[in-house]
């Protein structure tokens, strides 16, 4: 049994639903539901019951919930006491995100550090890799949520976030789980240009010369593009949405990472707030990242 089960758990039971549980912590639907079934196992009851229209608590489950709470208060005044932060009751925090790059984590992100600090303001900037990093030198913003790469300010790692494959659903290599770069290497690529560091360098090191007809900034159009069979292109796992009709999703062969993170200017003037953003978001990074790795195949189905 995990603090990450246990989370989960509460979060099912709190949307009374298994798919808007997962839209709220950056979770698959099936991610959410495999742990609550391993917490359910482990613990060798039933605790939800699962309906057409959502879930509902068993007796059993009712009783449960509670003492999870009760554990999860808990576990949350150790990390407190642990990480030095005091209660903050008011205060604001800026973030920048590059547009699209992060929609299944940053919501989940702020959420949980609204829930631990209700009083403090949320503000929040979508712009360009290169709008985000000017922000932050001209602080703007406080923090920047950003891809890493090299770094002009001081970097706070948090997850690594798949590349996949986007083809249309009527590609030849539709049937495959994973692609190999030269394996369309000569048909028409898309190239993200959020992404164009990134992959022009695992271009040059896997050998590949792709054809680059269209460089395109809004993951929508690309995505929108891919459908039309205006050709292929490669995306961060976390841009991509849940729902994605007339096209084919693969694992990138081989695999390869964007380490995402956060940025600040400094680390000589950080406010307590900030220090207590930076803190939630590795916490929480930390306490999802292995399943949301393992476990997100909402898009992507691997077939034999």
């Amino acid at each position: 049994m995990t603090l990450f089960q246990l989370e989960v758990f509460l979060k099912v039971v709190a949307t009374k639903s298994f798919t808007r549980a997962g839209e709220q912590i950056g979770l698959s639907q099936s991610a959410v539901s495999q742990a609550v079934a391993a917490l359910e196992s482990e613990l060798n009851v039933k605790l939800l019951n699962r309906h057409r229209n959502g879930v509902s608590l068993t007796e059993v489950g009712e009783r449960i919930t509670s003492l999870i709470k009760d554990l999860l208060t808990i576990k949350s005044k150790i990390v407190n006491e642990a990480s030095g932060i005091t209660e903050i009751e008011t205060g604001t925090i800026r973030i920048a995100s590059i547009s699209g790059m992060a929609a299944k984590l940053l919501p989940g992100m702020i959420s949980s550090f609204k829930q631990r600090f209700p009083g403090v303001d949320v503000t929040l900037y979508e712009g360009s890799y290169e709008e985000v990093k000017n922000w932050i030198k001209l602080s703007v913003v406080d923090v920047g949520l950003i891809a890493e790469e090299k770094h002009e300010f001081e970097f706070f790692p948090l997850l690594q976030d798949k590349m996949v494959v986007i083809i249309p659903e009527q590609h030849p290599l539709s049937h495959q789980s994973d692609i190999k770069l030269k394996e369309i290497a000569k048909e028409p690529f898309i190239l993200p240009k959020e992404c164009d560091r990134l992959l022009r360098t695992v271009f040059k090191e896997q050998g590949v010369t792709p054809s680059i007809p269209f460089e395109v900034s809004d993951i929508a159009t690309i995505i929108a593009m891919v459908q039309e069979g205006v050709g292929n292109t490669i995306l961060p796992e976390l841009a991509i949405p849940s729902i994605l009709p007339k096209v084919h999703v693969s694992y990138l062969s081989p695999q390869v990472y964007q380490n995402l993170g956060l940025e600040i200017r400094s680390s000589d003037y950080m406010s307590s707030v900030l220090t207590a953003f930076i803190h939630e978001a590795q916490e929480f990074t930390k306490n999802l990242s292995l399943r949301l790795f393992n476990s997100y195949h909402s898009v992507i189905t691997k077939k034999g």
